[in-house]
């Protein structure tokens, strides 16, 4: 009986989604306007690797006529969800819903949920901490410098991946509230860490919370969980609304916060879709600050420093947030800025360890702008991309989130 009920539900869901996806890919006319903007075409010259050559594979996948295979997937799974298709599509393609429900369906119809509970698994604070001491351990002991010396890891196929393992410090301790030092505050803030802030990006947080007492605001650090993010694009959205629903419960709970704010502009974009409907405005930090650092007194001291900015497609397609970055560094005394022009960096979540290869190759053209302008420091603004670029540039080049830099001019 119960097994009829899961086969009906999943029939449902799968109509649905079917359905959707037609009605959504009726939208494209294919006059090809996106291909230029697609990090995968660029890379590939695959009518299969563009937007419209995706979308195409999606109705053929729903309506029989394409085989449901890796053949056929792989060129879904290579999508990196920058969106610059969807902000150029003159017919207002929504190609952010196409991409995860086409995942979902995917996910369903190959009964593949052990990907999604995975993920879940990973996120949990127990499996978490117990990784962060392998990860410390690994590092600490001398193993990781053993094994990048010796060469093993390129035949194990985790040369990459161990490139992207950041030095890791003791956990960050935080405390619920942190209150300035204005003798009278403008309200308090939440600040949302993420389920791996307090381990990759503790200096950001620390950053954040200096910064934002310094503007006259109290910083709140609610209980909150992973953003759902990673959940959400690959396909598994009802794990992704168990984590919304768990984070809008502690976010909203009151009506105490002037703006509940994120470093990291992917878990924004997600926890921004996930709170829409709520009447406190959700910001990415440095958005927020712009709103307020011109109404403040305080002088930013000089930064003797030349500083390439990276601006992550989330920032830009999504939150369309990115001038706050310039507008906030480019009042620095004496910095020197150059904005680098390459489009997606192709770490794209999970892409980055799942696809290295691809990852790589759309990240080349950054490279070779960092290359050429030989800045001394590197920001960005989203803490994937910024793991994913600092694997392939130089030592001597620290990569830093913004707010970092702007806190260095509050000392």
């Amino acid at each position: 009986m119960y097994l009829f009920i899961y086969k009906a539900e999943l029939l449902e869901q799968h109509l649905k989604l079917k359905q959707k996806i037609n009605q959504l890919a009726d939208q494209c006319v294919k006059c090809g306007m996106c291909l230029p903007t697609c990090p995968t075409y660029k890379v590939s010259k695959n009518e299969s690797e563009s937007p419209r050559g995706r979308i195409a594979l999606m109705q053929g996948i729903v309506n029989g006529d394409l085989p449901l295979n890796s053949k056929v997937t792989k060129h879904l799974d290579h999508c990196v969800s920058c969106l610059s298709c969807e902000n150029i599509c003159p017919s207002t393609v929504q190609y952010e819903t196409l991409i995860d429900s086409i995942r979902e369906y995917t996910a369903i119809n190959t009964n593949n949920k052990k990907t999604g509970k995975i993920i879940s698994l990973l996120l949990a604070p127990l499996v978490k901490n117990t990784l962060f001491g392998v990860m410390r351990l690994y590092q600490g002991s001398g193993l990781q410098f053993l094994f990048r010396s010796s060469g093993i890891l390129k035949p194990l196929g985790l040369k990459e991946k161990d490139k992207l393992l950041p030095k890791l410090s003791s956990r960050l301790k935080l405390k619920p509230l942190y209150k300035t030092q204005q003798q009278s505050a403008l309200g308090t803030v939440a600040l949302f860490t993420g389920c791996m802030g307090d381990i990759f990006e503790q200096n950001t947080i620390q950053a954040s919370i200096t910064v934002l007492n310094a503007l006259g605001f109290n910083v709140a650090i609610p209980k909150q969980v992973c953003c759902g993010a990673l959940h959400q694009h690959s396909g598994y959205p009802t794990q992704a609304e168990s984590f919304a629903t768990v984070n809008r419960r502690s976010l909203l709970s009151a009506d105490k916060y002037v703006a509940i704010l994120f470093t990291a502009s992917g878990c924004g974009t997600q926890l921004k879709s996930s709170l829409k409907q709520a009447s406190i405005p959700v910001h990415s930090i440095m958005q927020f600050v712009s709103l307020y650092i011109h109404k403040n007194t305080l002088t930013l001291k000089p930064v003797q420093q030349h500083v390439a900015i990276h601006q992550p497609c989330s920032l830009k397609n999504s939150l369309h947030e990115e001038q706050a970055v310039i507008e906030i560094l480019s009042a620095i005394p004496q910095l020197r800025i150059t904005e680098l022009q390459a489009e997606c960096c192709g770490a794209a979540g999970k892409n980055m360890l799942t696809q290295p290869q691809l990852a790589a190759q759309i990240r080349q053209p950054i490279i070779e702008q960092i290359d050429k302008f030989s800045p001394n420091l590197l920001v960005s603004s989203n803490i994937g991309c910024a793991l994913h670029l600092k694997s392939a540039i130089s030592d001597n080049i620290p990569l830093i989130h913004p707010v970092e830099l702007l806190a260095k001019s509050f000392e």
